[in-house]
């Protein structure tokens, strides 16, 4: 199946006896009944419900290993550091020591688990990708480009970091609506997206369109044919 290199991609590890705790605390998904063996996907928001980044938390059982995004992780730091105060919490940034791909086009029926195949650790977040991680000293090349890749994204309608994942949106718009749990507790962000949902109110929404159809400016993945747009 065709990899191709996840560029942006970190990755972290949260220790502490709170870690899981806290990440219930400030993203959209619930987090809090995950258990070792279990790679499951959230989104860190503001209290205007914008997006900071998307996290691809691998219960590991001792600690957490989250996957953010090199070009937002400064942010997500300075987010949610001041808000650990007394809680057993601790972030360390490993991104240096590992390499990142995204394996796609395949038929993933273990979605919500990973595992480890030849030093890779496949996080099966999708029915149709996996995301891939591996130190250094482990062969894990990419097989295509990434305008290929961005080709099936649009055919698939897949949100993606720095195209329809900014700041800019929030998750509903950004197309990650099975990423806001409908019945978690409070977290920061949480009553502007319940509003939005309880009153079949999110405003702009991500769609695949046909080029030239829609004004350029809410074109958030340009394809050859179709692209990915988020308008109203």
């Amino acid at each position: 199946m065709p990899r191709v290199a996840y560029e942006d991609a970190s990755l972290t590890v949260w220790q502490g006896a709170d870690a899981l705790q806290f990440i219930d605390g400030l993203s959209s998904n619930k987090m809090v009944d995950m258990i070792q063996g279990e790679v499951r996907q959230t989104v860190f928001t503001t209290t205007k419900a914008k997006i900071i980044d998307l996290a691809t938390v691998f219960h590991m059982g001792d600690f957490l290993a989250v996957q953010l995004h090199t070009s937002q992780l400064e942010r997500l730091l300075k987010h949610v550091t001041p808000r650990i105060l007394d809680q057993k919490v601790t972030i360390v940034d490993v991104t240096s020591r590992n390499q990142f791909c995204i394996e796609y086009g395949i038929h993933n029926t273990n979605v919500g688990q990973f595992e480890s195949l030849d030093g890779v650790t496949h996080g099966h977040v999708d029915e149709r990708y996996s995301l891939l991680i591996a130190s250094l000293d482990v062969e894990s090349k990419p097989t295509v480009d990434q305008a290929l890749f961005h080709e099936w994204r649009i055919e698939n309608q897949i949100p993606w970091n720095g195209f329809e994942v900014t700041g800019k949106n929030h998750p509903l718009s950004a197309g990650l609506n099975q990423l806001v749990h409908p019945a978690k507790g409070c977290y920061i962000g949480q009553e502007i997206l319940a509003r939005m949902i309880s009153r079949g109110r999110q405003g702009k929404k991500l769609t695949r369109v046909e080029n030239n159809s829609v004004d350029e400016k809410f074109i958030t993945t340009q394809g050859q044919s179709h692209s990915l747009a988020i308008i109203r």
